[in-house]
């Protein structure tokens, strides 16, 4: 069945569908009064639903029946990401919410190619979209957070809240990625920071390992930033799912 987006909260009745959605409702699937579809909060909830009226560009459905059905990962997963050149970042941010990634943090490093300013709202909107687009598609009733770009001094910041704190890194003393799983088999939230293609600058290291980063590699071969994000996110998932 049809799946669509709506922010609102569990306990109405009736529903009016504005923005995108509905266009795509009316215009994209060509759903008519009377046909059924299922909506989804992006607060772990969806509703069966039927389409009841519509107007201009907005679509009235009646809510028929709410289901809780959490297809969320067992571990907070978040990933601190350099930001790639042009849509690669697409891909990152598509794959990612399709695991189950919970946060995703793009990072200014050092050697970062691509640096966000203060001024960049409207990628981290477009992002937006791409997630929802993604959490649509693969059946999530809950949305990757897409966080606003932050320096990489601050987010370590935070480093202390997570259980376990990955560094995606391939040091000469850093650890193979499945046997530091193995000697955390209880965590309830993780962030793995990934870093540019030209790796991380020297003082990142040391601020990493001060701050209490576990370094691990995630092989012999040197990986786009994208494709490192998406193995990490698979990796977790997997290893945590039971």
């Amino acid at each position: 069945m049809n799946r669509f987006y709506v922010p609102f909260h569990a306990g109405l009745k009736n529903l009016w569908i504005d923005s995108s959605e509905s266009h795509h409702i009316i215009h994209v699937k060509r759903l008519k009064i009377g046909d059924n579809i299922i909506v989804f909060n992006g607060m772990g909830d969806e509703f069966e639903a039927e389409i009841v009226e519509t107007e201009d560009n907005r679509v009235k459905v009646e809510i028929n029946q709410q289901k809780t059905i959490s297809k969320e990962n067992r571990v907070g997963i978040d990933i601190a990401f350099a930001i790639p050149k042009g849509k690669r970042s697409h891909l990152l941010i598509q794959k990612c919410t399709e695991l189950g990634v919970h946060k995703l943090i793009p990072i200014n490093y050092e050697r970062s190619v691509v640096k966000l300013k203060d001024e960049c709202s409207v990628k981290i909107e477009k992002w937006q979209k791409i997630a929802i687009e993604a959490s649509k598609q693969c059946g999530r009733n809950t949305i990757t957070e897409i966080s606003e770009a932050v320096n990489f001094d601050n987010i370590l910041k935070a480093v202390e809240s997570y259980d376990l704190p990955l560094f995606a890194c391939n040091q000469s003393d850093s650890n193979n990625l499945k046997n530091t799983l193995l000697e955390h088999p209880k965590v309830n939230s993780i962030i793995s920071f990934i870093g540019p293609e030209g790796g991380f600058a020297s003082n990142e290291i040391e601020m990493a390992k001060k701050a209490g980063c576990r370094f691990v590699s995630l092989g012999r071969r040197i990986l786009r930033v994208e494709t490192a994000a998406i193995a990490i996110s698979a990796i977790l998932s997997y290893h945590y799912s039971t």
